[in-house]
C-alpha cells in the first residue's frame, strides 16, 4: 500500500511537471514599432526612444502576470504562439517639460495568437500634472505615462482571460474625454470586452 501511495504521488508530479513543459510562453514585442505616419515631433521622437519605453514596461508588467514572458522583437517571425504585438499610434507633447503642455501616448495592442490576431485594445494615458510636473522634463513624463500603459495592458490580457474580475483595474480607468472611440476590436467573430 505504501508503495502505491509513492507510484501515484510520483505519476502527480510527472503529469505537473508535464503540464508545466506544454505551457505555453506568452511574448511581448519589445520595442514597440510606430505606425506609420504616427504624429509624433521628431524630437521627441529621436530624444525620448518612446517605442523602448513602451515595450518595455508593457513587458515589465505583463511578465508579473506570466512570469515566462519573453521579448520578441519582431512578431511577424512568430507563427506559433501567443503574442501581444504594440503599435504606437501617437505621441503628442513637444519639448520643454511640462511647462509645454500635456503629453500622450496612444497605443494599439493586438494579441496574436499562432500569428493570426484574436484581440485588439486601443489604450491611450496622458500626463496629469502634479506637484513635480513642471520639473520633469519631456522625456521623463512620457515615461510615466508609458508605465501606466504597461499596467493598463496587462490589466486588459487579465479581463481577458478571467484572472481579474470584469470592471477591475490595475491602473485607473483613463478619464472619460481621453477614451479612443473603439476601445477593443473583436477580430474572426470574437467577443467585443470593453478595456478597463
Amino acid at each position: 500500500m505504501h508503495t502505491t501511495t509513492i507510484r501515484r504521488a510520483a505519476l502527480a508530479a510527472m503529469l505537473v511537471c508535464s503540464l508545466d513543459a506544454g505551457a505555453e510562453v506568452f511574448r511581448v514585442q519589445v520595442p514597440a514599432q510606430y505606425a506609420d505616419n504616427a504624429p509624433v515631433v521628431e524630437s521627441v521622437r529621436d530624444q525620448c526612444a518612446v517605442e523602448d519605453m513602451v515595450g518595455n514596461y508593457v513587458f515589465r508588467h505583463v511578465s508579473r502576470k506570466y512570469p515566462d514572458a519573453l521579448q520578441v522583437s519582431d512578431p511577424a517571425e512568430l507563427d506559433k504562439g501567443r503574442v501581444l504585438k504594440l503599435t504606437i499610434l501617437s505621441v503628442q507633447g513637444v519639448g520643454g517639460g511640462g511647462w509645454s503642455g500635456s503629453k500622450a501616448i496612444l497605443v494599439r495592442g493586438d494579441l496574436m495568437q499562432d500569428g493570426q490576431v484574436v484581440r485588439t485594445s486601443v489604450q491611450r494615458d496622458h500626463s496629469r500634472g502634479g506637484m513635480l510636473g513642471g520639473m520633469r522634463g519631456t522625456c521623463a513624463i512620457l515615461e510615466i505615462v508609458a508605465e501606466s500603459l504597461g499596467k493598463q495592458f496587462t490589466a486588459w490580457l487579465g479581463v481577458m482571460e478571467g484572472a481579474l474580475p470584469p470592471g477591475t483595474a490595475a491602473a485607473p480607468a483613463p478619464r472619460p474625454e481621453t477614451v479612443p472611440a473603439v476601445a477593443e476590436t473583436p477580430v474572426a467573430g470574437g467577443n467585443a470586452q470593453s478595456a478597463p
